[in-house]
């Protein structure tokens, strides 16, 4: 083989690697800095990849609506103390059955303090979002009955940057138990500067670290893909399927997103399915 061929081998090999690189930026990210993933999987600069099906990058969609109300963080806002208050919150817990282990755990004080101790919830927030956010709290923790998983699997993995305590276990605790895995629980300690590492078992016995922690993952996972629509940040949520909750269960997200925004005195987006 001559050299030329050879590197006209190695282009090829290049311009394929790049093409499978960027079809799969949902996984991989971009290359390029100014280059958005969209959510099918490509990347690129122009509108149909920066534009609303953004999925990562420099999205541009401020002020576009494209003729669909799926924002999230739209619609009317107020002071979280004021959104949900301390009667419609005991009014939202006194729905727990007595025998859920949960009952009387997840507490007003601490649910407002954890809300506070983010600086996006300091100041006026969407009803929407909160709606949304109660919805996923609730499902996690079937309607705030449980404070941690029922199976109780290791969920270690190697990790030198957040490596397993000898004899913990981090499987799902709190209100969003698809939580899991040691990385997530050391991620979480360093940012709320608490030894979940060492004593994972927190989450499940202070209601204000077990709000802490869905909000910190909400934040940081969920939040910058409001503008998406309930559907799509359900995915950050539970991952990319979609096609385990259906909109006729009881206990579906949609149903309760629902309810939470009538609860609230506000209409969901339009963007609830995925």
């Amino acid at each position: 083989m001559t050299i030329k061929n050879v590197i006209f081998s190695l282009f090829i090999l290049a311009i394929l690697a790049e093409t499978v690189f960027s079809q799969n930026c949902m996984d991989t990210s971009c290359p390029g800095l100014k280059e958005c993933c969209s959510r099918w999987g490509f990347c690129g600069t122009k509108d149909e990849y920066c534009g609303f099906f953004c999925f990562s990058g420099p999205c541009n969609i401020k002020g576009k609506s494209y003729g669909y109300d799926y924002n999230v963080d739209a619609g009317p806002r107020g002071k979280i103390e004021t959104v949900i208050t301390s009667a419609l919150f005991d009014s939202i817990m006194s729905k727990v059955e007595s025998n859920c282990s949960a009952k009387g755990f997840y507490t007003y004080e601490a649910f407002i303090t954890a809300f506070k101790s983010f600086g996006a919830y300091k100041g006026k927030v969407a009803k929407r979002e909160i709606a949304a956010i109660l919805a996923h709290f609730s499902y996690g923790s079937k309607s705030f009955c449980y404070k941690e998983e029922i199976s109780n699997e290791r969920y270690c993995s190697k990790s030198k940057k957040y490596p397993c305590e000898p004899g913990k276990n981090y499987y799902g605790r709190g209100l969003l138990q698809s939580i899991t895995w040691n990385e997530y629980y050391g991620a979480a300690g360093k940012h709320l500067g608490l030894p979940l590492l060492k004593d994972p078992d927190l989450v499940s016995r202070s209601p204000e670290v077990a709000f802490k922690v869905a909000m910190w993952f909400w934040n940081r996972n969920v939040r910058p893909a409001l503008y998406l629509g309930f559907g799509e940040i359900t995915k950050r949520v539970d991952g990319r399927e979609c096609g385990n909750w259906r909109r006729d269960d009881t206990k579906n997200k949609v149903k309760q997103y629902i309810e939470f925004c009538e609860m609230l005195g506000v209409t969901p987006d339009q963007g609830l399915d995925c």
